[in-house]
């Protein structure tokens, strides 16, 4: 597995000889932060460059190729004027779920409000259930099977707004999170957990589970 320490100080030093002083950021996100990766999982990096342009693009991902494991790269990379004015609804989720390796997220993001997190959940709920009957209706067997891992993996992502706007607690891991939830919540995310690969899954227990969860959000949101 990746040792994630050396690889992003690697990455770092790789970022500010190819950027200079125009590198504003550079934060860790996903299954590494979460202590959680495997041997497959991405590498995911937050990076934020100042007056980005198009072929900055190409210039940073020379950068993830030189710094190694690119295969496993993965992440965001944005101009430090789009993330001023970026959308303040995904700014919670954002900068509870990424932390900083080289200058300060919180510096860089709009204000964000309570209202602003009740409309990501609300968003974010309508999308899954989009979601689960697109995959029900319009896939077959296997792609329903793919299409219910990304489902609870948003699920996942979901429950840690629920839970911070209910508590004022962001469960940053999923350990934590299980600890966190109750009733018809804990029930669903613990087979989400069970759910491994696609082989672990019940097409229509699962959407079925996942369809009712959203429903009862829905109309809460």
């Amino acid at each position: 597995m990746i040792r994630i320490k050396e690889y992003t100080q690697k990455l770092i030093d790789l970022l500010k000889h190819a950027f200079s002083d125009r590198l504003v950021y550079v934060g860790l996100q996903g299954s590494y932060l979460r202590q959680e990766a495997t041997d497959t999982s991405d590498i995911d990096i937050m990076a934020v460059i100042d007056d980005l342009d198009f072929a900055d693009l190409d210039r940073y991902r020379s950068v993830l190729e030189k710094a190694g494991n690119y295969e496993l790269s993965c992440g965001f990379l944005c101009g430090k004027d789009e993330l001023a004015n970026w959308n303040p609804l995904e700014i919670c989720h954002l900068t509870h779920t990424t932390k900083d390796l080289f200058g300060s997220l919180k510096d860089l993001v709009p204000v964000y409000t309570e209202q602003d997190e009740r409309k990501y959940i609300q968003f974010s709920i309508n999308t899954l259930y989009h979601e689960v009957c697109h995959a029900r209706i319009h896939s077959d067997e296997t792609e329903q099977k793919s299409r219910i891992c990304a489902c609870f993996k948003s699920l996942f992502f979901i429950l840690q707004n629920i839970c911070y706007l209910n508590t004022g607690v962001f469960p940053e891991t999923k350990k934590k999170l299980l600890n966190a939830v109750t009733g018809e919540d804990k029930d669903v995310f613990k087979r989400s957990l069970a759910v491994r690969s696609a082989a672990d899954i019940d097409s229509g227990r699962d959407l079925a589970l996942l369809f009712h969860w959203c429903q009862r959000y829905t109309a809460e949101f």
